[in-house]
């Protein structure tokens, strides 16, 4: 199940790669399980908007897996925000 959020601060720590390794989000401490995945900067435009600027790229993202100590899985998509990490989405 998607659930999308209004991009929510979490707390990231990364690994010598720069690549997420763990997280606490919503006061639960979740380690990554998988490989990150690189999310695309390319916004998805609304099917109307036929001239896209192309100038226009998000902030650097990852698709991560994490896993809490109670054995909890969740997806997250992470979003770098000028104010520090945000989740705009988790799947269960």
């Amino acid at each position: 199940m998607l659930t999308l959020s209004e991009a929510e601060p979490v707390a990231v720590w990364l690994d010598g790669s720069d690549r997420p390794a763990r997280l606490v989000y919503h006061g639960t401490r979740y380690r990554v399980i998988d490989t990150p995945t690189p999310l695309t900067r390319q916004p998805e435009w609304p099917s109307g908007i036929s001239h896209p600027p192309a100038e226009v790229l998000l902030a650097p993202g990852w698709r991560v897996t994490g896993r809490s100590d109670g054995d909890d899985v969740l997806v997250f998509d992470l979003r770098l925000a000028p104010s520090g990490w945000v989740v705009e989405a988790t799947y269960t």
